[in-house]
C-alpha cells in the first residue's frame, strides 16, 4: 500500500510542476544536447583531418622507400654489367 502511495506522491509532483518550468527544463535540455552535438562534429572533422595528415605522412615514407628502392635496384642493375 505505501508502494502505492508513494507512486501517487510522484505523480502529484510532477502535475504540480507549472507548464512554463517544465518548457523551460526542455529547451534547456535540447540547448545541451545540441552543443554536444556540435562538439561531437567537431571532434569527428578533427579526427577526420588528423587521419589525413597521418595517411599523408605514410604516403610520403611509402614513396621515399619506393624511391630508395628503385635507385638500390638501378644502382645493382648497373653494377652487374
Amino acid at each position: 500500500m505505501a508502494e502505492k502511495e508513494l507512486k501517487i506522491a510522484k505523480r502529484s509532483q510532477i502535475m504540480d510542476k507549472p507548464l512554463p518550468v517544465i518548457l523551460d527544463e526542455i529547451s534547456s535540455s535540447i540547448e545541451v544536447a545540441e552543443k554536444a552535438a556540435a562538439d561531437a562534429r567537431a571532434a569527428a572533422e578533427e579526427a577526420r583531418k588528423a587521419g589525413e595528415v597521418a595517411a599523408e605522412q605514410v604516403m610520403k615514407k611509402i614513396r621515399k622507400l619506393f624511391l630508395k628502392m628503385s635507385q638500390d635496384i638501378t644502382e645493382e642493375l648497373k653494377t652487374d654489367k
